[in-house]
């Protein structure tokens, strides 16, 4: 916002009794302060998320002073900075995203009239994270490439569907009968929810499988190191990004006998057309792919949803994706090999 927008703005409240004497470097200093329930309830990640793109919202207002945010027209200089931030757009929603959060605080405390960032569009479009799935040429590729303890976490993570912080953590004492039940680190509306995951053909050798790894004393989770330790979130995640970066085709050799690799693969094109890797949280995806194929259980969207903790349009996108259009193929190529049979016994 330029000096001239806050003078245009200002000018019609000369006469006007002001709301608040503050600015929004105060209403930041409160929605982050303890007093605040809502911002207590956030889990760590988020907080650190929220809080950094509060930072880019103090960067730009500052010293706006909180009577000009009860004015509807300060909307045009929101969606302003958002289209000056198009250049990274996931960015730009998020500390729109920030800002919205942050009036709508101050709205309820009756230190603005108004949220002015409320329903404004998202600039973001490409990617479809929850679309987007390993495949099993990405898991023959990852495999080649991984040690041990890190092929254990991507083969129970494409079994089971939990998220990485749940991964880490999840102890042989939520493994029931049944079924997985843990409470999800993840917090879900303020509150962390109960995940629960059936257990599907295959988990139950797998687990076997990872009974079998060496652990040190006192160490009872599932998923271990190669030292026996209990991963953390950053050492797991740091270990399944370097995996997927050298999973790469090798298409030849040099004269000293060096390979020379092709594309990587666990990449896929986002609808912009942009190269993206592949995530631990794309294994989810499989997951659900799973889910829908086990034999004679047809389980239904909803039912899939439910154990996601997604929204049923996005199965139902990944059913049509990566399940329904595969058999349609699988069909089709059927039917042609059976032509070209009869032609050839005709």
């Amino acid at each position: 916002m330029t000096p001239d927008d806050v003078k245009a703005i200002a000018a019609a409240y000369e006469t006007a009794k002001p709301i608040n004497k503050g600015d929004i470097r105060s209403l930041v200093a409160g929605y982050r302060s303890d007093a605040n329930p809502d911002w207590e309830r956030l889990a760590k990640g988020t907080k650190k998320l929220w809080s950094d793109a509060l930072d880019r919202v103090l960067d730009r207002w500052a010293n706006v002073p909180l009577r000009l945010w009860s004015d509807p027209r300060m909307v045009t200089q929101v969606v302003k900075w958002r289209d000056e931030m198009k250049d990274t757009p996931r960015a730009a929603d998020t500390r729109i995203a920030s800002l919205n959060r942050l009036l709508a605080y101050g709205r309820l405390r009756g230190l603005v009239t108004i949220n002015v960032a409320a329903d404004i569009p998202t600039i973001y479009q490409g990617g479809h994270r929850a679309e987007v799935i390993w495949t099993q040429e990405d898991f023959d590729h990852f495999a080649e490439a991984a040690q041990q303890p890190v092929w254990d976490a991507i083969r129970l993570a494409s079994m089971t569907g939990l998220r990485r912080q749940d991964l880490v953590t999840l102890r042989w004492s939520d493994i029931g009968e049944f079924a997985v039940q843990i409470t999800a680190l993840k917090k879900s509306a303020g509150k962390r929810r109960r995940v629960v995951v059936p257990i599907i053909p295959g988990l139950e050798d797998l687990l076997a499988d990872l009974r079998t790894r060496t652990r040190k004393p006192g160490v009872d989770t599932v998923l271990v190191t190669m030292h026996g330790t209990s991963w953390t979130v950053s050492g797991l995640n740091s270990s399944i990004q370097t995996t997927r970066n050298n999973a790469r085709e090798i298409i030849g050799h040099d004269a000293k006998g060096k390979p020379i690799y092709g594309r990587h693969y666990l990449a896929y094109e986002d609808d912009e057309g942009k190269k993206k890797w592949k995530r631990l949280h794309d294994v989810r995806g499989t997951f659900a792919t799973k889910l829908m194929t086990i034999p004679g259980a047809r389980l239904t969207d909803r039912e899939i949803a439910e154990v996601m903790g997604w929204e049923v349009e996005q199965v139902a996108e990944i059913r049509r994706r990566y399940v329904d259009d595969a058999a349609i193929v699988v069909a089709l190529g059927k039917r042609l090999a059976n032509i070209d049979v009869n032609q050839t016994v005709n």
